[in-house]
């Protein structure tokens, strides 16, 4: 796909978060769009950076690391995909944020990672709103107690949640668990846990993303039209 062409598909994006936000009373200057790049090759992403993205999301730390130097250091790289225990350390020196931690051993994982490389993590509590044994992350009704776990960590920041749920056919079908994820968050603040920050909320897909706005999504993970040739 030409530059031209996806800089056409990023307007239109962004087009259509402005008619959401609009609709929930937000400032769509908010809300960011994450470039998903798996099974994409360095030219392919290389254009998408011409058209002007800077934020990109990887689901496999391998995959990640493979393409992530041959990139400038600005460019900003999201875990978004399941993360392995084995991985922890990989992953801490790749990505500015992990979207998907969600059992306290992740955490311990990464905070040893971080100690022994002296850095620190970024990450969000992934939160299965389905409640269904088929998906990634925690459970709804389990989420606080996980974080006043993984906040005993030192190096390793709690910086808001995530969800991710399966495309629906009606992308209204999606509210429901959106809405879930925002109110989670607002029980979470609530709490007041020292250490733990709400700014992210990453909800949204190619094919719902303007639902997941509507419902407060400030990251929504974006793969078509992007990588379409449509």
């Amino acid at each position: 796909m030409e530059v031209a062409e996806i800089r056409k598909h990023l307007r239109k994006i962004r087009k259509n978060i402005g008619k959401s936000c609009k609709k929930a009373g937000r400032d769509p200057d908010e809300v960011r769009v994450i470039v998903v790049t798996r099974n994409r090759r360095v030219p392919e992403i290389r254009d998408v950076i011409d058209a002007g993205c800077r934020v990109f999301g990887e689901n496999r730390v391998q995959e990640a690391i493979q393409k992530i130097s041959f990139f400038e250091p600005e460019i900003e790289w999201h875990l978004i995909g399941h993360l392995q225990s084995v991985k922890a350390k990989a992953s801490i020196k790749s990505f500015k944020l992990i979207h998907t931690v969600d059992s306290l051993r992740i955490g311990y994982d990464l905070q040893s990672a971080c100690e022994k490389l002296d850095r620190e993590a970024n990450i969000l509590i992934q939160v299965n709103t389905m409640d269904v044994e088929a998906q990634f992350g925690v459970i709804p009704s389990e989420a606080i107690t996980l974080i006043r776990e993984l906040v005993k960590f030192s190096k390793v920041h709690i910086r808001g949640l995530m969800t991710e749920i399966p495309p629906f056919e009606d992308p209204e079908e999606s509210r429901v668990y959106y809405r879930r994820l925002r109110d989670l968050r607002e029980t979470v603040k609530e709490a007041s846990i020292e250490g733990v920050e709400m700014k992210w909320l990453s909800m949204g897909n190619s094919f719902d993303y303007k639902v997941a706005v509507e419902e407060g999504s400030n990251l929504v993970r974006i793969t078509e039209p992007i990588f379409s040739e449509e």
